[in-house]
């Protein structure tokens, strides 16, 4: 499901679009874009558009604290988006703390959050005991992800350093940041 970006998710990433705006190279400012475009449509569920920011045969990389290696190839990069669709993971924060850039690439570093439930929380290692199943958490986790752009201002994949394994910040009410976790979560 597309939905539309709603402010407290596009304000976690607004480093990126000011250093975005500021950027007086060309090429670098097209950089800047193409992976500002990509998380946009990425936390509006608009796999279409997510994958034309990316070169035909994306590769995906994921390091540290995670337990996925990462997609490889057009399908199981488009297969990996849809399932992050699927549990609302893509509807996310991205608090950008720092961005370079390059004529062949862009890093970004940062906090990402997300509301997961309590049994999907279980599921990926937290005590039973911890966590209520039916309630929603806050989930944070610091990151840095290297975005290799191609000659053509494509997306090559990402590299992602995840610095820790997500981490519990606290029950979420109902109605609390209802731009994170799926669409009709209650």
């Amino acid at each position: 499901m597309i939905v539309e970006l709603r402010p407290a998710a596009e304000r976690s990433w607004q480093l990126l679009t000011d250093r975005m705006a500021s950027e007086p190279d060309p090429r670098k400012r097209a950089n800047l874009e193409v992976v500002a475009r990509h998380v946009r449509e990425e936390v509006r569920g608009d796999v279409g558009a997510l994958m034309k920011t990316l070169v035909p045969e994306p590769v995906y990389e994921i390091w540290g604290a995670s337990d996925s290696a990462g997609p490889k190839g057009y399908d199981e990069v488009e297969a990996f988006y849809e399932a992050s669709i699927a549990i609302g993971k893509n509807r996310l924060e991205f608090e950008i703390s720092a961005v370079l850039v390059e004529h062949g690439l862009v890093a970004t570093e940062g906090i990402f959050r997300h509301a997961y439930d309590g049994e999907l929380l279980t599921r990926r290692g937290f005590a039973a005991a911890d966590v209520e199943h039916d309630a929603w958490y806050l989930v944070e986790y610091r990151a840095l992800i290297l975005w290799p752009i191609d000659a053509n201002g494509l997306i090559e994949g990402e590299r992602m350093y995840v610095g820790e394994k997500p981490r519990i910040v606290r029950r979420l009410e109902p109605g609390e940041c209802d731009h994170l976790g799926p669409v009709d979560r209650g």
